[in-house]
């Protein structure tokens, strides 16, 4: 009788140790390492693309206070760099130039790409929680840069404002957006296994 029940606990802990080995080469496999952060940034994109719209079909509710505060924002620089603006709603205005900002100018678009890759970054939550931080920060300070650019684009070399505003800066806009979500991945998220 001992030897089956030493031949048994032989048995039951080679198997343990074969399926622990398994598991081992599995999460060695880069296939299957990329896998689940890709679902995983997958359903975070559709989740917030679904947000988006469900703010974009309430834009009253959502959008408005953002693309109001992003207007007083940028009148508020106007102002310290010497130009008399004044806002109304949504929209800046000077004696010679209007500027009125709309949902896309928010920076609610690449956000919630940006977004989706820090929640879907294996990474720690607090790490998670400064990453939103930053890109809430991050973008928001580029669209008053942007929205100030523009502004005096409009005003000195009209001609130019539409390449400026959907060429130059939408692409300024994805550089930024991909370079700030490296740099939060690589110095403040590291993902586990890294030093």
């Amino acid at each position: 009788m001992k030897r089956a029940d030493k031949w048994m606990s032989r048995f039951f802990s080679t198997s343990r140790r074969v399926t622990k080995k398994k598991k081992d080469d599995d999460l060695s496999d880069p296939k299957r390492r990329l896998v689940r952060p890709l679902i995983i940034f997958a359903l975070s994109l559709a989740s917030c693309v679904s947000l988006l719209l469900f703010v974009m079909n309430r834009e009253e509710e959502f959008l408005v206070p953002i693309e109001v505060s992003l207007a007083r924002s940028t009148s508020f620089i106007l102002h310290l760099l010497g130009n008399g603006t004044h806002v109304v709603d949504q929209t800046i205005w000077s004696n010679t130039f209007y500027l009125k900002v709309i949902p896309a100018c928010t920076g609610v678009y690449p956000l919630s790409v940006y977004l989706s890759g820090v929640i879907a970054y294996p990474s720690g939550w607090s790490a998670k929680l400064v990453g939103v931080v930053l890109g809430i920060g991050g973008i928001f300070t580029l669209n008053i840069v942007r929205l100030v650019s523009l502004f005096y684009i409009g005003v000195y070399f009209h001609n130019v404002l539409d390449e400026f505003h959907l060429l130059v800066w939408q692409s300024l806009v994805i550089v930024f957006t991909l370079l700030l979500w490296l740099f939060w991945a690589r110095k403040v998220a590291r993902a586990p296994g890294t030093a």
